[in-house]
């Protein structure tokens, strides 16, 4: 390819290669400037409407503006070729930068709240990355981190489908790379906002220890490290940082998207309060100063709260004949399967979504583990989430006895 055009771009060198393409270092003709230029694997795309779905999406991303994320500059198809041309930048990869050992306090909590920024501005557009590592993260020579292939790991997946692209060393199979992944996001749920946090605290943990957080060899190790493993402290493995830092670190590897922080935004504000070296309210678990704390911010004992909502159903729908048996009523027809659909936030904030989902997953895991009851798991449901279909036509689609719908407040 090297001295070949595609398009108005002449290639001049090969600089990597992945799971998503060969990437050169190419000239723009007409602007008479150096974009990376992105060759997508042959057959990337089944057919021409998907080719085009890539391109409208592709088009939406390169409209995210930010000085911490590489910019997509075009989509174009030449010479049975599909290719990306973005932002061409010149500096190191964060892998390689960290490839002598751990780095210095003061630089990993800088480059943290770079990416952070990055991905709070993704965010705001309701851009979440996927595939967060710091194989795609560039560092400038003058310090500039930018954040590349934003969205672009789900633009790989057939439309409709769930993410199925698990990438470990090479091999394809769910979205993202597999150290770097959320538990939810292996195992099929929905992702968001959170799920890259997660990747972001598996980083910051790798700049911190010289370590991944899951340091297990095979693919099965490491996935049922990232399920059911809490990663070592960074200070027990040796690394010269803050409590402050450890305890942010520990924030975004939380299993559970509630327990980690809430958005980017939050975490740069942590991140500020270890540059400042004003740990105290941090150490001590406090809401940051100025900052309000409702009640659905405090810690919640949510697995009690999925008991009582349990116990609710239980009673409402004679599971096992409980409401016969308390009531003294004749026994009712019972059910045998059930779904819980996705719970409505009806605090009309955007930001207790996770909450609603927390109660949701938590009521499907407490029913699932009745012996008499068959529970739809959480990724059959999630597809109704704002369904406008009826709840019969749901409970035939997943051949369920019942559908529960609800809300939180």
């Amino acid at each position: 390819m090297i001295g070949q055009t595609l398009g108005h771009y002449r290639i001049i060198e090969k600089i990597g290669e992945g799971g998503m393409g060969v990437v050169y270092r190419a000239r723009d003709k007409r602007l008479e400037r150096d974009v990376a230029l992105k060759v997508l694997p042959a057959g990337a795309f089944a057919d021409e409407e998907t080719r085009k779905r890539f391109r409208r999406e592709a088009l939406a991303l390169s409209k995210l503006n930010h000085p911490n994320i590489a910019t997509i500059h075009d989509f174009n198809s030449e010479k049975d070729m599909d290719f990306l041309a973005m932002e061409y930048i010149s500096g190191v990869t964060l892998r390689e930068k960290s490839l002598p050992g751990a780095l210095p306090e003061a630089e990993v909590v800088s480059l943290g709240k770079q990416v952070a920024a990055a991905l709070e501005a993704a965010h705001e557009q309701g851009i979440i990355h996927r595939d967060l590592k710091p194989g795609n993260i560039m560092v400038t020579p003058k310090g500039l981190l930018k954040v590349l292939d934003f969205g672009l790991a789900k633009l790989f997946q057939p439309s409709g489908d769930i993410d199925k692209t698990l990438t470990l060393t090479g091999s394809q199979g769910l979205t993202g790379t597999l150290p770097y992944m959320a538990p939810e996001q292996l195992d099929g749920r929905a992702v968001d906002a959170r799920t890259d946090i997660h990747a972001l605290g598996a980083i910051l943990h790798e700049l911190v220890t010289g370590k991944k957080p899951f340091p297990q060899e095979t693919r099965s190790e490491i996935m049922h490290a990232i399920f059911d493993k809490q990663p070592e402290l960074a200070r027990s493995l040796g690394a010269d940082i803050s409590e402050g830092l450890e305890r942010i670190i520990s924030k975004c590897l939380e299993k559970e998207p509630a327990n980690r922080y809430l958005s980017a935004k939050e975490l740069i504000a942590d991140l500020n309060q270890v540059e400042s070296g004003d740990l105290s309210a941090l150490i001590a678990g406090k809401p940051r100063r100025g900052a309000k704390r409702s009640f659905l911010q405090k810690p919640l004992p949510v697995s009690l709260l999925a008991l009582l909502g349990v116990a609710a159903l239980l009673f409402a729908l004679n599971i096992g004949g409980i409401r016969s048996f308390l009531t003294g009523r004749t026994k009712t027809p019972q059910v045998q399967s059930l779904a819980v659909m996705p719970l409505e936030n009806l605090s009309k904030d955007p930001e207790q979504d996770y909450f609603a989902e927390g109660i949701t997953d938590a009521l499907i895991t407490e029913l699932g583990q009745l012996s008499a009851l068959q529970v739809k798991s959480s990724t059959s449901v999630m597809q109704y989430k704002k369904t406008k279909k009826s709840l019969p036509q749901i409970a035939k689609e997943l051949n369920a006895d019942m559908v529960v719908e609800g809300s939180v407040l």
